[in-house]
C-alpha cells in the first residue's frame, strides 16, 4: 500500500497495515513491544475526536489483535493508551496512537532486559531506550509473526 504519511525511516519497522492505519514498531523500546497505530489519511493536527466512525472500529480492532499478540509475548500486567499530536516538528500533529504495554516487573529479550522505571505511575516522562538495531528487528519480527491472521 501506498503510505506517502510515513516517514521513510519509519518503513523498517511496519507490523501490519490496515486500510486507515499502520501499526508500526516505536523504536524507543522502554516499554518492551511500544508501538504505534498510525492514521494513514493525510492532514495535521488531527483530533481523536475527529477520526471517523469506520476509523474507530478499525482502531479498536487493531488494538485487540495487538494486545493478543504482545500477551502472548511478553504477558504485559497493563496497557497504556496515548493519541498526544505534541511533536509538530515531527509530523504536525498528525494522528496516531501509542499503544505501550506497562510491566511490573522486567522482561527480558533477545539477552536485553526491559524494565518499566514507572511502573504504577505515569508511562512519561521515562528514560529513552533504543536497542540496537538487532534486538529491535527480533522484536519487529516476534509481533509479525503473531500479528498474521
Amino acid at each position: 500500500m501506498d503510505r506517502p504519511v510515513i516517514a521513510k525511516e519509519h518503513l523498517p519497522w511496519v507490523l501490519k497495515e490496515y486500510r486507515h492505519f499502520v501499526l508500526l514498531l516505536s523504536d524507543n523500546q522502554r516499554y518492551l513491544g511500544r508501538a504505534l497505530a498510525w492514521l494513514t489519511r493525510p492532514g495535521e493536527m488531527q483530533r481523536f475526536s475527529k477520526i471517523t466512525e469506520e476509523e474507530l472500529k478499525e482502531l479498536q480492532k487493531i488494538t485487540v489483535a495487538y494486545e493478543e499478540a504482545i500477551e502472548k509475548l511478553w504477558q504485559p500486567d497493563h496497557m497504556n493508551y496515548l493519541w498526544l499530536g505534541n511533536s509538530f516538528h515531527e509530523h504536525k500533529g498528525h494522528g496516531h496512537l501509542h499503544l505501550v504495554p506497562r510491566y511490573q516487573n522486567s522482561r527480558e529479550f533477545s539477552g536485553m532486559t526491559f524494565t518499566d522505571e514507572n511502573w504504577g505511575q505515569n508511562c512519561f516522562p521515562h528514560t529513552d531506550l533504543f536497542p540496537p538495531k538487532e534486538i529491535l528487528v527480533g522484536i519487529r519480527d516476534a509481533l509479525r509473526k503473531e500479528l498474521q491472521p
